[in-house]
């Protein structure tokens, strides 16, 4: 493939090099064509066979008049001393009375011509190139073409880039030319290009060759530029697309305004300085663009550093132009092109690294940047007037851009070759990635399923769990809230107390077990209802109080005078979290205190805190405090071993209720445990009367029903109720608790939820089908000790009024009972 490719470089460049040096050589003369002497040019001694294409160059010594505008009608005698010029070529370094004459002015030229028999009596073109200045052409007294506008002075003088072709009829065999040249804007002052004169179609066709010669040349740089603009869109990282495509387009613009002057035939009228200013801007430019292009693939030491000398160049000559006059923009060329020189060598220096870097199709770059260096010194010695030829650089400098871009094609070709080849493979190494990803997600949803099962498994533990233990603890905590209204000895009093803390304790644990399932599945919740909070610190308060028996500590609650009393929040959780701080602090010290603290902050944020004089923690354990299951302490110190959850439940459910929490702590003098919630403040004043009347008024009057198939929990809900209501019926459930209610009209039900036979949720149907038979809507309060997520999500689905959670209180029973009777 390697071969292949370098065949298909060289046949291109055989027939680049070909087109180049015909490109070259158009109108390079043959050595036996005829040259003006003194003014006169004798073409009919020769055959026009010998003419090449049958036209004449008109080349030699002219009579020259400086700063003279002869009469376009002039007649001379050849044959006295007149002062010549030769031409083509520039003014500047005529000598006139002694002096070189510059490039600034005006001048006459004249030459006879003798023209062949076979040109006789036949219309002839006289065809000029461009010149640097204006000029006006007649032939035997007549005018044949003018190009800008001849004057004799820098105001009526007005120079224009442009070829021009002038028809001629003779009915004689001399012609009297007469050129009038003026200059007063360019460097280059003078008849600097040859004049041609011959047949129509032979003018015409050289013509339209150097026209179609220059299109063919815009035509594909705007391609190439083109193409590459898209593939650089198309892949951005590799940048030396896009200053290909530059170098391309600037070189373009320069086409335009060089040699047929493309871009006036658009813009007859156009300004001067302005098309001076895109051919110079080309020139000022092309260069760095080219050195950044050869700079890809190489690396070299202060890269970057010459790449933006070069380019900061480039800008200085650019923006100078942009503010002087014409004449001082053409002198840069003189300056500039040493610059273009020192950068082309380099550029060429640069190649020969890249070949001994073995760097792909360097020596076909090389050959091309060497060709572009010669015609550039060429192009140098034209300028300079070393040599008369037509300027060759443009020829070199697009022999060099087809070079490059077949270069970047055959690059591309094999980088596409590769990306295809890598493609294969990856689409190979994608399907049995595939293969292997369909395998492991049939591996990984048998591993779902079999962790759904287990989920479902451990969901159902702990349901059954905290049902066999709540239903127990619902019967010890009553009896113990029943034996504590009695009249009891003092002694007894405290094994009360005693029942509630292990009560309290075991059932903090049972909750703290629970939340982390919840949180788990993210069904961890928030129960916004009114309270007292003094209430709650009362019942933390009898609890921890009873701790401090027999030991050298000390408890104290504090709350501020400020801190509103009545307030919207989750009680119960509030009080999960106290507990677990207070548990914590009073397990880890001693002696000393323990202090709960409540405040109040202007943002109505509720400030918490639980300080204690314990041995305190480092920062290393700080920073793992909140972590699930991390102990602080270790287990073979005297402190009692936790579940390592208690905390870690707190900071969740502190920020369920938008609120943060932080500890400080020294180690040996203690721990400081904060938390701030915010907290909606209640309207009303009095929540103590206010239930106090509702119970009285209300309360006393209603007919409640409960079902639970634990004589135990019947006994003692019966306990609770019988002082305030006196109209109880009590059932275990099943047909019985069905013929029950048909026969009675209820204010209220409560009911458990797991029974035999039927279960709370088939006796609510049931009850419910009989409410809507006699029109008659009963609240009915779901009873259970089941308490997780999707229990409570079932039981609000199902239709229940409400839920109590076991064990309860006599207070939590009457509270639900108001809650739904409103």
């Amino acid at each position: 493939m390697v071969l292949k490719n370098r065949k298909i470089i060289t046949i291109f460049l055989f027939f680049i090099t070909q087109f180049t040096i015909c490109q070259c050589n158009l109108f390079v003369l043959h050595s036996n064509l005829p040259v003006a002497k003194n003014g006169f040019l004798d073409l009919s001694n020769f055959d026009l066979g010998n003419i090449q294409n049958e036209f004449a160059v008109l080349n030699g010594e002219w009579i020259f008049f400086w700063n003279e505008s002869k009469n376009e009608k002039l007649q001379l005698n050849l044959n006295s001393e007149l002062e010549t010029i030769i031409v083509p070529g520039s003014w500047n370094q005529k000598i006139v009375n002694g002096e070189k004459i510059g490039s600034l002015g005006y001048a006459t030229y004249f030459l006879q011509v003798k023209l062949p028999e076979k040109w006789k009596n036949k219309i002839l073109i006289l065809r000029a190139d461009y010149h640097a200045g204006a000029y006006e052409i007649f032939v035997n007294g007549v005018l044949s073409q003018s190009v800008g506008k001849f004057g004799t002075t820098k105001e009526t003088s007005k120079n224009v880039h442009a070829p021009s072709i002038g028809y001629i009829y003779s009915n004689s065999d001399i012609l009297n030319i007469v050129i009038h040249e003026s200059n007063f804007e360019h460097r280059v002052g003078g008849v600097g290009r040859p004049l041609y004169l011959g047949l129509p179609k032979t003018i015409n066709s050289i013509s339209n060759q150097r026209r179609n010669s220059d299109l063919f040349s815009i035509s594909v740089l705007f391609i190439i530029s083109l193409y590459y603009i898209f593939y650089f869109l198309i892949r951005k990282s590799d940048k030396s697309n896009l200053i290909f495509a530059l170098l391309c387009f600037f070189l373009l613009i320069r086409a335009f305004v060089q040699n047929e002057q493309i871009l006036r035939e658009y813009f007859p009228n156009g300004d001067y300085k302005l098309f001076l200013l895109i051919e110079y801007s080309a020139m000022y430019f092309s260069p760095s663009i080219a050195l950044h292009f050869f700079s890809f693939p190489i690396t070299y030491p202060f890269k970057n550093k010459f790449l933006a000398i070069s380019y900061i160049i480039s800008f200085l000559y650019f923006f100078y132009a942009l503010f002087v006059d014409t004449f001082s923009i053409s002198l840069t060329v003189l300056q500039f092109q040493y610059i273009v020189l020192l950068i082309c060598i380099f550029t060429v220096s640069l190649n020969i690294l890249a070949i001994y870097k073995k760097v792909k199709y360097s020596w076909i770059s090389l050959c091309s940047m060497f060709i572009a260096l010669i015609t550039i010194i060429i192009d140098m010695m034209i300028i300079q007037e070393k040599i008369q030829i037509p300027f060759t650089a443009s020829y070199g400098l697009i022999f060099m851009i087809f070079t490059q871009g077949i270069i970047l094609a055959v690059r591309h070709s094999e980088a596409f070759r590769i990306n295809e080849k890598l493609t294969n493979e990856l689409t190979l190494f994608n399907e049995n990635l595939e293969n292997k990803v369909k395998e492991r997600t049939v591996e990984l949803n048998l591993a779902i399923e079999r962790m759904e099962k287990s989920v479902k498994a451990r969901n159902e533990f702990l349901a059954n769990m905290s049902h066999e233990i709540r239903t127990p603890m619902n019967i010890i905590s009553g009896m113990a809230q029943l034996l504590d209204e009695s009249d009891l000895k003092p002694e007894q009093k405290e094994y009360v107390s005693i029942f509630n803390i292990a009560n309290k304790t075991l059932l903090n644990v049972l909750n703290d077990v629970l939340d982390l399932s919840k949180l788990e599945q993210g069904f961890l919740s928030i129960d916004i209802h009114e309270f007292k909070i003094d209430d709650l610190f009362s019942d933390l308060n009898k609890i921890f109080q009873f701790k401090t028996k027999g030991t050298l500590l000390t408890f104290e609650m504090r709350i501020d005078q400020n801190v509103p009393l009545f307030v919207k929040g989750d009680s119960n959780r509030i009080s999960q979290i106290l507990f677990n701080l207070l548990s914590n602090a009073f397990k880890f010290t001693n002696k000393g205190k323990v202090i709960l603290t409540l405040s109040f902050e202007d943002n109505r944020l509720f400030v918490f805190s639980v300080r204690d004089t314990g041995i305190g923690m480092t920062e290393e354990k700080i920073s793992k405090l909140f972590i699930r299951f991390y102990q602080a302490h270790d287990t073979n110190q005297i402190f009692q071993r936790g579940t390592g959850l208690g905390l870690a439940i707190s900071k969740k459910l502190v920020e369920l209720m938008h609120g943060t929490i932080s500890v400080n702590s020294i180690l040996g003098e203690g721990s400081e445990f904060t938390f701030k919630i915010p907290l909606e403040i209640a309207t009303f004043r009095n929540l103590e009367n206010l239930q106090f009347q509702q119970t009285n008024k209300q309360m006393e009057n209603l007919k409640v029903f409960v079902i639970d198939d634990v004589q135990e929990n019947l006994l003692i809900v019966k306990k609770f109720l019988e002082k305030n209501i006196s109209d109880i019926y009590l059932s275990t459930g099943g047909n019985e608790a069905v013929n029950i209610y048909e026969e009675n009209l209820f204010d209220i039900v409560l009911m458990d939820i797991q029974m035999p036979n039927l279960s709370g949720f088939d006796l609510l149907k049931i009850f419910r089908k009989i409410d809507s038979d006699r029109f008659n809507f009963c609240p009915i309060i779901a009873f259970t000790a089941n308490v997780t997520s999707e229990e409570q999500r079932e039981i609000v689905e199902a239709g229940f009024s409400g839920f109590l959670s076991k064990p309860v209180s006599k207070k939590d029973i009457f509270d639900k009972f108001m809650e739904v009777l409103k």
